[in-house]
Formats: structure tokens, sequence, C-alpha cells
């Protein structure tokens, strides 16, 4: 019996090619995209979760703040006797290391505790960790990097130099951290080399955002009791900082984080790196289940299309004896060989496919991820899953029939299955709709981002790493240098400055020197620059002058028309200010207008600059159009003749400002992708849907032509309905788009407006593509030879 069943299975499949080649290739398409996607938030969802305790660490934040104080990690051990142990880790950033055998490369690393070793399950190669971030001067480095600096040599107890000034010794060599970790470095030093340099009075300092702290403890139920004595703990450690309702307010910020909450759920100042957000993975969740939701309703279109040529068929079997159940089994047994078949086909498509997703979403996904137990599991579950909602409503609906039904080979227009077919094509053109209107206004979006004027010229400036011998002498001869560079026709202007925009700046607290006593001023955002610098980059004065060395400038300030507000300065040029962080007063000399320094993701905030070039850290270097390549060549050479062995490190600031927006920009071009499938699989499942009712209506357009009807008139009688299905749908996605995507924008400061003009498009390209779609099959039939159509049975 089981040998028939597959006999009869293949048989049809074969004998109904096209249907069969349609089917397969929808269902195909469909699991390979729920495939991608669900590897994709499989590994958003894993974040952390690769280290043993990681339902046991959490990291210190308050409101705004992923940073803590250098004081927190030692007080939060002796406060709670459920906390297991503390780990310090400090904010550091790209260096530029060398050794003695001369290589060089650019690496990021930061000082951090010993207890990181255990508390995030380190792994040596070689050496030990413990030891390295334990002992002065000493560092551990990754695998990676120990390839890149030393090849085949033994790396322990190799020198290595950090921007050309500092040096430590490598005392271990550890595995790379996997990628779904948000910690990521290169190297890490000892905490002791960091802090021994440090003033007394920064180590104590419980107001100094220093670095992240995390705690583990000892049970996953000890952190029930630690949350409920944090606010305790908070009041004590802020004791005399302020009065009463302060070091509340301080104390009630306070929070412990889970790792896992990180990457998806935390969007605080100064996080280690740029993170994701837990929307993307609900989109994608959407998404996903959108696109296999259409493969199955094409699918179920298709294959009752078919199963409806197969009534005959149907009826002599019950009429020779076979069960209800025998007929359920034979359909639903077509319809998982078919989407086993679609399966194996969907692995092709996501291998061919990972190249594009791994340059999409700058990961490394090799082509054995899927053949890992997991994935596999999830291939089959998958296609379970989709087997069995598309073939259940075909088996039950053909074994319904009655055997005179079925002999007839008939069904009316008013067939239930035909309107569940009709409601089927309004589903599929209501999740296109939603994705072609989603994709087009979050494109927008992201066009937004890239295109909104910031205050500043972004084009063409080259921003050139300082460190070691290059910047001292840079430092040391500051007019000679730039001169020098200047002399270059295809280079503007050079300026210094000790952040890159886009970069975190440091938070600090500046305040008038006549404030009123006791008045709390909110921090602002500090960046040292030279004279320069507002000139590179085009930034508009609103009052004062510019930083000048025709001026005593050694300590003056320009406010951001943000800052000149929230300190409540009206004239603030030529008044003086103290900043209490650095312990340093001097003259505002200017305003600017406001300028987006951070992404457009939130507000302006205060923003203080200040004259102090020899904080720099970045050259910036304004570039004539269409000369890039040239300029680029030049300074590689002028750097190397300034200072030779010196690796030129250089970005640009377009860029950099690109990357603030690099999770949008995923996700819209992948959505991009999934639009286009989801028109693909419906638009399969219509050309199908075209080709059955054409069919089926042969001999009544034989008729109409017989006694006069012309091309146009059956076509549009052929098309009508379909395409007035598709509208249907997109009319229905419009306030199901409109409500998803406002609410996205939502989390933007800076937002597009949704016009109208967006939903009519997407009802016009559907409808366009659907009519391109059913149009061979209606200029066919409608070309047909009547005299044959009349002799159709």
């Amino acid at each position: 019996m089981q040998k028939n069943f597959f006999k009869i299975a293949f048989r049809n499949l074969f004998r109904q090619k096209a249907y069969s080649l349609f089917n397969l290739l929808g269902l195909s398409l469909g699991i390979a995209c729920g495939l991608l996607l669900t590897l994709h938030i499989k590994q958003e969802l894993s974040y952390e979760k690769s280290f043993s305790k990681h339902d046991r660490i959490y990291r210190m934040v308050s409101t705004e703040w992923s940073k803590s104080q250098p004081l927190l990690a030692d007080e939060l051990k002796k406060f709670f006797p459920e906390i297991k142990s503390t780990a310090r880790i400090s904010q550091s950033g790209g260096d530029i290391i060398s050794t003695g055998f001369n290589t060089q490369t650019q690496a990021v690393g930061h000082p951090a505790d010993p207890s990181m070793v255990d508390m995030f399950d380190f792994k040596a190669i070689a050496g030990d960790p413990v030891k390295a971030l334990t002992e002065p001067g000493s560092i551990l480095i990754t695998k990676s990097l120990a390839q890149k600096l030393f090849g085949n040599k033994d790396p322990i107890s190799q020198k290595i130099k950090f921007d050309d000034h500092n040096e430590a010794f490598v005392r271990a060599v550890v595995e790379d951290l996997p990628g779904n970790t948000h910690l990521q470095f290169d190297y890490l030093m000892s905490m002791s080399t960091f802090m021994r340099d440090l003033p007394a009075e920064w180590k104590n300092n419980r107001d100094w955002m220093f670095g992240w702290t995390y705690v583990e403890f000892s049970h996953p139920d000890d952190i029930i009791k630690a949350r409920k004595r944090l606010k305790d703990f908070y009041m004590k450690y802020y004791e005399g900082m302020g009065t009463k309702k302060e070091i509340e307010e301080s104390a009630a910020g306070g929070r412990f984080q889970p790792i896992t909450d990180i990457h998806l759920k935390s969007d605080l100042i100064q996080e280690m790196g740029a993170n994701s957000s837990i929307i993307y993975v609900y989109i994608f969740i959407a998404v996903e289940v959108l696109i296999l939701l259409i493969a199955c309703v094409n699918f179920i279109n298709l294959f009752t299309t078919q199963a409806l040529k197969r009534l005959k068929e149907v009826g002599l079997r019950k009429l020779l004896g076979a069960t209800r159940k025998q007929i359920i089994l034979q359909f639903m047994g077509e319809a998982f060989i078919l989407t086993l078949l679609s399966g194996l086909l969907a692995i092709l498509i996501y291998q061919i496919s990972l190249p594009f997703y791994n340059s999409v979403t700058g990961r490394e996904v090799s082509m054995g991820e899927i053949f890992k137990p997991v994935n596999l599991a999830i291939i089959i579950g998958i296609v379970l899953t989709v087997g069995l909602i598309s073939g259940l409503f075909p088996a039950f609906f053909i074994s319904n029939f009655e055997p005179i039904h079925s002999l007839k080979a008939t069904k009316t227009p008013k067939s239930s299955a035909n309107y569940v077919r009709k409601g089927l094509v309004v589903f599929q053109f209501v999740v296109s709709g939603l994705l072609i209107i989603s994709t087009v206004l979050i494109y927008q979006q992201t066009q937004l981002f890239k295109n909104k004027k910031l205050g500043f010229d972004k084009d063409q400036v080259m921003i050139a790493k300082l460190y070691g011998k290059f910047k001292e002498k840079i430092l040391k001869n500051p007019d000679v240098i730039k001169n020098e560079i200047l002399k270059n026709p295809d280079i503007i202007t050079v300026a210094k400055a000790s952040n890159v925009i886009g970069d975190g700046l440091s938070v600090e607290s500046v305040v008038p020197i006549d404030a009123p006593s006791g008045k709390q001023y909110p921090s602002v955002k500090v960046m040292r620059v030279d004279e320069n610098y507002i000139p590179a980059l085009n930034i508009q004065m609103k009052d004062g002058r510019n930083f000048s060395t025709a001026f005593n400038d050694s300590s003056a300030f320009i406010l951001n028309e943000r800052a000149a507000e929230i300190l409540e300065m009206k004239d603030p040029v030529n008044k003086l200010v103290e900043n209490t962080t650095m312990k340093v007063k001097g003259k505002v000399v200017g305003v600017v207008k406001d300028f987006h320094f951070a992404s457009l993701h939130h507000q302006i905030e205060p923003l203080v600059l200040e004259y102090k070039p020899e904080w720099a850290e970045a050259m910036f270097v304004k570039i004539r159009a269409g000369k890039t390549a040239e300029a680029i060549d030049f300074m590689k050479k002028k750097v190397e003749e300034i200072s030779p062995n010196t690796l030129f490190s250089y970005s640009f600031l377009d860029e950099n400002i690109a990357h603030l927006y690099k999770k949008e920009d995923n996700m819209s071009s992948i959505l991009k992708i999934f639009a286009v499938l989801a028109i693909i699989i419906s638009s399969l499942g219509l050309f199908g849907l075209i080709a059955h009712s054409t069919e089926t209506r042969t001999k009544e357009i034989g008729i109409r032509k017989v006694i006069g009807a012309n091309v146009g008139n059956l076509i549009g009688l052929l098309s009508k309905d379909l395409l007035a299905l598709v509208l249907l749908g997109n009319l229905i996605a419009w306030p199901i788009a409109w409500y998803a995507v406002n609410k996205w924008l939502q989390e933007f400061t800076y937002r597009i407006d949704i016009g109208w003009t967006v939903f009519v498009a997407s009802a016009i390209i559907t409808v366009l593509i659907a009519a391109l779609t059913i149009a061979y099959h209606c200029l066919k039939t409608a070309n047909a030879n009547p005299v044959k159509s009349l002799r159709t049975e």
C-alpha cells in the first residue's frame, strides 16, 4: 500500500510539471528565507550565552550610564554577601601596537581585573591569564593578535609598545572570544598598570565613570535578594555627596543589568560598542512568519488547484473502497514529499545566499553552520510545520467530496474552496504590500540619516590617528608640519581634535563662575580642539569668535547653543566658566550653532569645545573633491617622512558617521530582499491560479469568442477578479503598515513624515506585477482557436 502511495505521489508530481515546479520554487524560497531569518534571530538572542555563568553575571548601570566608578566594585563586594566576585574593565580604544620584529597593527584593548578570566571563561593557550592581569606592565593577547604580531614565534615574554610610547610584556595568550558577545578586544592589560599613574583623588572619585563593572552572584536566585537591598547600598555609597533628595535620585537610578540584555536592550551613554535592538528581532520574527505563511498559502492554493483535477480519481478510489483516512494520507503524503524536496532545495538556496548575508550583516557564517545538530533540527522543524500547515487543508477538502460529485469532476464558482483560495490570494498581497510599504519607509528613514544637514561638512574629510613620535612632532611643531601638508594643492586645511564626531565624548561638569550657590547644572559633553577645527568642518559661529593663536586662548571655551541654554547664559561671550571635573577655569570666547556631533537617534546635547591642541588624538585633513586617492598617497609619504616606520591609520568622517546607522542600514537591506521574495512567491501562486482559471473556463471563452468577444474583453474578463483581489490586499495592508512603521519611527528623534504616495505606489507596483504575471495566460487563452476551445472536455 505504501509503495503505491509513493508511486502515485511521484507520478502526479511529474504529470503536472508546471504546478509542481511553481510549488517547489515558492515553498523552497519561503523555507530558505525562514531558515536565514531563524538563524539570524537565533544569533541575536544568543549574545553572552556562550559564557557558562551568563545567568549569574550582571553589569552595574545607572539611568543613563553604562559605566561606573573605580570604587564601586569593592564596595559592592563588601555590602552584598551574595556576590561571589566583581570585575572591572576600563575604557581604552584603538592603539597602534608594535613589536621588536618590526610588525605593527591597530588593536583594541582595555585595562581589566584578573577576575575577568574566570568570570568570562577565558581559555588560555599559553601563559597564565590571571598573572597577566595581576602584574604591572603585563598583558594578555588574543590568538588572532598573537598570529598577526608574532606569526609562529612564541609570544610569551615578548615586549609590546603601545602608540610607540608605553610598553608591556605578553604573559598570556587566550582564545578569541566568540562574536556573540559585547566584550570585543584584541588585548587586555592589567588594571594595576592603568591605576599606577592615576592620582589618588581619581581612584577614589565617586563621580568619574571610568569603566564597566560586572558582578557574579553565587547562585542565579541571589539577584532577587540583592535587588531588594540595592537602594540601601547606593544611599550608603553616595552618603555625604549632596542633599538627601539628590542622593535618593542617584540611588534610584542604579541597577543590576543582566549581561544577556546588553546587546538588545541597552542604549546607555558610552556603551562598549554599538548594540542592536530587540525591536529589530521582533521585526525579523514578524517578517519570517509572514514569508513562511505566504509560502504556505501559495502551496495551499496551487496544491488545491492540482487536487481539483483529480476529483474523478478520488471518486473512483472511494467507490473501490478507499476510506477518507486513506485519501487524506495520500494527499498529506504528497504534500510532505513536495515539502521535503523544497527543504532540500532551500538548503541549496541558503548556501548560495550566505555570502550576501555575511556582507550585509558583517558576520562570518560558514557553509557548514547549517549542518550543526541544532540547526538541522530547526530545518526539520520548519519543513514539518510548513508541510503540516500546507497539506492539511487540501487533504481534508478533497477527501470530503462525495463520490457522485467527484465523478462529475466539476466545481461551481460558488464552492467554499473558491472563496478560500480568493481569501488566501488577498492575504498574500496584504503581506506583500505590507513588506513593500515598510521597506520603502524604512529606506526613506535611512536616507534621512545620510542626507540630513548636520551643521558641518562631513565630506572629503580624512581622519588620521595621532600617536607616538608622529604625534610628538606634530604637537612640537604644529605650524611647520601643517604648512608642509598644505603645500599639496589637493589639501584645503588641517585641524586636530581629541575625538572624532560620532565617538563617545567625555562627560564633564562645566558651570558658570558666577553661578548661584548650590545651583546644580546638567553635565555636558567636552571635546578638545585646535584653532583650525571649526573652520575645517565649516561649523557656523553664532556669536563671538573662533579660537586663535593671536589671543591668549590657553584656557578658553566655545559653547554650542544647547550648552549656553542649559548653563542659563544668555550672553556667554567673555563670561568665565569652570570645568569642575578637570579643575580648569577659562573664558567663553564664542558660541557655535548647534550641530549633530552624535547620531540622529538622539537630540543635540550640550557641547563644550575647549582649546587644548596638546590633547589631540586625531588629525582632520580636508581634501578637494575628486582628489582623495592622491591625497591619501601624499599623506602616507608625508607621515613616513615626518616619522619613519609609523603606521598610517586613517578613516573618513562620512564613513564614521554612516557606521552610526549600520543596524538600520542592515535591516533596510534585508527587508528589501525579503519584500522582493514575498512578491515573487505571491506571483508564483498567482501564475498557477490564472492557469487554473483559464483552463476551467476554456469552453466559456470559446463561446464568447464565437459570439463576438474581442481579445481585450476576454483579458479583462479573466484578469479583473484577480487584480481586484490584489488591490484589496493592498488596501488592507495600508493601515497595518502605517501603524507598524509609525511605531518604529517613534524610536528616533529625527524622523520622516509618512506620505500617502508610498501607499499608492505600493498598490500600483503590486497590481502591475500581478498584471504582468497573469498576462501570459490571459493572452494565450484569449488568442486560442475557439473551435479547439469548444472541443475541450
